[in-house]
């Protein structure tokens, strides 16, 4: 009876939409070799394979091309949309240049580490170092640097407000770091500020994700569904945060990892094993009919 069930699982899925930070890659940021082998099984056996990702498009063009999927990404959490394989663009939201500039005078004043997401750079009013970016580094987490080949492109701005407005910048998505309770009160001023071009979600206590209006990893998806003529009920998506709640309550089969929120778990369809249990295999391994993951890490 179980395995009438997986059979049948596996033949009505699809697409396999994956998050990427605490979801393929372990805490220290790494990737185990059963996940890495799990997704790239998965793509050459002809089922379609996404990165739905709050990256930046490069980053998740990297990783696309590590783990052999070509199908077209989800990056900037749902604003941006290419193929990883021809760069044409599918979809691109922006902020509006005067509403960039509103929401970063907010932030100045939390003294916040603001990051502008393009497509093709990111603006940040931060000189970042590889240790910020990365805090947990180390050899496997190095090697992972070096196989994604990221040219991370920064430009840094000590006027981030003067800068959006001499440029004329509009970018996909504003990434903000920071103390939590610092994110806390931005977040409520965001909120309560006529700002009706944006939406506001986060990947974590101390991050904010600032987003164009209407905008989701499940705004993404469903763009992505339509050209690959499959309907959300094929899908299969997993991920850890909130930003990810839309994504997984508009597929067919929302997976929450064992690492999420007790929030997100509990809107989720199924629950996976953690980031560091390698919950991806299991997720593929059950709904994908795939059972001969090598265990390597």
């Amino acid at each position: 009876m179980e395995q009438a069930e997986r059979k049948n699982e596996s033949t009505r899925y699809k697409l396999l939409a994956l998050d990427v930070d605490g979801t393929i890659l372990m805490s220290n940021h790494s990737m185990a070799k059963v996940t890495q082998q799990a997704i790239s099984g998965l793509a050459d056996r002809g089922v379609f394979v996404t990165l739905a990702t709050g990256r930046a498009y490069p980053s998740a063009k990297a990783l696309a091309r590590q783990l052999n999927i070509s199908t077209p990404l989800v990056s900037h959490d749902g604003a941006y949309v290419a193929d990883p394989l021809t760069d044409e663009e599918l979809h691109v939201s922006r902020i509006p240049v005067e509403t960039t500039a509103s929401v970063t005078n907010i932030l100045a004043k939390y003294e916040l580490d603001v990051m502008l997401l393009h497509e093709a750079y990111t603006l940040t009013n931060r000189r970042w170092k590889w240790k910020d970016l990365y805090p947990l580094v180390n050899t496997r987490t190095l090697r992972q640097l070096w196989r994604e080949r990221y040219p991370v492109k920064l430009m840094t701005s000590a006027d981030l407000i003067g800068h959006v407005q001499e440029h004329a910048v509009r970018v996909p998505k504003i990434f903000v770091m920071g103390e939590e309770s610092e994110i806390a009160v931005a977040r409520k001023e965001l909120e309560t500020t006529d700002l009706p071009e944006i939406r506001v979600t986060t990947s974590g206590a101390r991050n904010l994700e600032i987003l164009p209006e209407g905008i989701s990893k499940a705004s993404g998806l469903a763009l992505l569904a339509k050209r690959l003529e499959i309907s959300p009920e094929q899908i299969v998506a997993v991920g850890d945060n909130y930003n990810d709640l839309e994504m997984l309550q508009f597929v067919g089969m929302g997976v929450a990892m064992g690492n999420a929120p007790d929030e997100v778990k509990r809107l989720a369809r199924h629950v996976t094993d953690t980031n560091d249990q390698h919950g991806v295999a299991a997720v593929i391994q059950k709904f994908f009919g795939i059972h001969d993951a090598e265990k390597e890490v």
